[in-house]
Formats: C-alpha cells, sequence, structure tokens
C-alpha cells in the first residue's frame, strides 16, 4: 500500500532501530540561532511501511501526546519531546532512539482500535 503522507521527505536511515526509521521534514542541520535545531516537524516509519506525524520540542524526559488520531493511511499525528537540542546525526539518534519505546506504544494502540 502506497501511503499518501511524508513521500517527498527523505528517511534517516542511519536511525533505523528494530524496523522503525525516523524521516525529516523540518532540516535538523539548518540551525535558526547558530546553535542547534531545538524543535520541528518529522514522521516515523513503522516496519509495515505506515507513518506516523512527529511535532517534536524539547523537554527534560521523553514524553508523546495525541495531536491527530489515527486515520486510514497514517497511524496519527504526536507531539513528542526529545531530551537534548540537534547538533549531529549522534544527537538525532539518541532523541529518536530514547522516544522509540513511545512510539511503539502509540503504534501498537493505533492498531489495537
Amino acid at each position: 500500500m502506497k501511503y499518501r503522507y511524508y513521500n517527498d521527505f527523505r528517511l534517516v536511515k542511519e536511525t533505523e532501530t528494530d524496523g522503525f526509521i525516523y524521516g525529516e521534514i523540518t532540516n535538523h542541520f539548518y540551525f535558526k540561532n547558530g546553535e542547534a535545531c531545538i524543535s520541528g516537524d518529522g514522521f516515523v516509519q513503522a516496519p509495515d511501511g505506515s507513518r506516523a506525524g512527529i511535532i517534536w520540542g524539547l523537554a527534560k524526559e521523553p514524553s508523546i501526546s495525541v495531536c491527530l488520531e489515527p486515520e486510514v493511511d497514517r497511524w496519527g499525528v504526536y507531539e513528542i519531546d526529545f531530551i537534548k537540542p540537534i547538533k549531529t546525526m549522534d544527537d538525532l539518534l539518541l532523541n529518536f532512539r530514547t522516544v522509540l519505546p513511545l512510539l511503539k506504544e502509540a503504534y501498537k494502540n493505533a492498531y489495537s482500535k
């Protein structure tokens, strides 16, 4: 099945963990403040190829909340909190892997309804 959401944006293959891959909408390596990326938009692709949107900011602890409920061809849009500003690929990896358990739970919940 081809999904209509996020097709024009790139997957960041380096983030692949347990079959989940982060996709970049905001350029995480272009810093408006000149120091680091502190908020943005992205998406996550699940092992089955389905996708969900991500709106992210920073907080001391990772968190997730639903912005848009799951639809036929998207398992939702979520606001998440990363724990570190993004300056490098290692920062993006750390953030993605830190919130991944929350995203996996959201994915599971989207398809259990």
